[in-house]
């Protein structure tokens, strides 16, 4: 039988710094707008047991483990690691945010890239797609994407490519992205990525002119993973389909079941601010986003 509330612990602390410092408190706003849940934040996981999670139906992890792209990486540590993997493969939830799920460095747990379902490395083909807004696809026949629209975009995000699944896994794709050649035109995008592709050579490029996915959930023992590998941007996070789907994912990581419907933001609610299900003004949201 379903809950009415579930419990979902954001588990941060280190993310690199080119990401918002407001987006766990973005996401935390997003999913309790819509009724179904109490988040909190905790940004020391190090150390956890069992008992850190226990009354928990789901983890939100958003730790890359760098201060900055080039800064050295710093594991969660075995303890912790190990707490999440038995915490999911139990019957538990996690939501493995953006770039948490970039399996590049070599202490990356080994047992994250099966809950994710695969590996993404830029030393393993896997690539940044230097477009920064961009259409997303919506995979129809799930309930976590039942009522969004077909397509959709993004607003100063990041996109990457070329991750490797893992044998066996039944990954479940809700949203691609088209990875095309036109992308890596020198003169579209930005002057720090044109550096790295000026030499390129496309014939190298691994799954260059196709579709990759950018959102999708998997299964680990008897728990629920939902990964979406978008939402750096604080903008994208604010559109409605993200909004959707985002929340859908985690009640499903919570429960496996799909109940919140897609935002009523449709005639005398087309004016509805983010996060939309809460159906508040502008002064209201304004006031409750303060210092956000």
């Amino acid at each position: 039988m379903s809950k009415t509330m579930y419990q979902i612990l954001i588990v941060t602390g280190i993310v690199t710094s080119e990401h918002d410092p407001k987006t766990n408190r973005m996401l935390k706003r997003t999913l309790e707008s819509t009724g179904r849940f109490q988040v909190k934040i905790t940004e020391e996981f190090r150390g956890a047991t069992a008992e850190t999670l226990k009354g928990y139906d789901a983890v939100l992890f958003n730790y890359d483990g760098k201060a900055d792209v080039k800064a050295p990486y710093i594991p969660l540590g075995d303890t912790a690691v190990e707490t999440l993997c038995k915490f999911v493969a139990d019957g538990g939830g996690i939501i493995i945010y953006h770039s948490s799920a970039i399996a590049q460095e070599e202490e990356f747990p080994d047992e994250f890239v099966k809950m994710i379902g695969g590996a993404f490395k830029f030393t393993n083909g896997g690539r940044k797609n230097p477009k920064l807004s961009f259409r997303v696809d919506t995979v129809k026949g799930d309930p976590i994407c039942e009522d969004v629209p077909d397509y959709w975009y993004t607003a100063q995000d990041d996109l990457f490519v070329n991750i490797k699944w893992l044998e066996g896994n039944q990954v479940d794709v809700l949203a691609t992205v088209y990875d095309g050649e036109e992308d890596y035109d020198l003169n579209r995008m930005q002057k720090h990525l044109a550096k790295d592709y000026q030499n390129i050579d496309f014939s190298k490029l691994e799954n260059l002119n196709k579709d990759h996915p950018v959102i999708w959930k998997n299964t680990y023992g008897k728990g629920r993973v939902f990964v979406p590998f978008i939402g750096h941007g604080i903008d994208t996070i604010r559109r409605p389909e993200f909004v959707s789907i985002f929340a859908r994912g985690c009640e499903w990581a919570c429960c496996g079941e799909v109940t919140i419907p897609y935002p009523d933001i449709q005639e005398e609610k087309r004016f509805a601010v983010w996060p939309y299900y809460d159906n508040i003004s502008l002064a209201k949201m304004a006031e409750l986003t303060e210092g956000i």
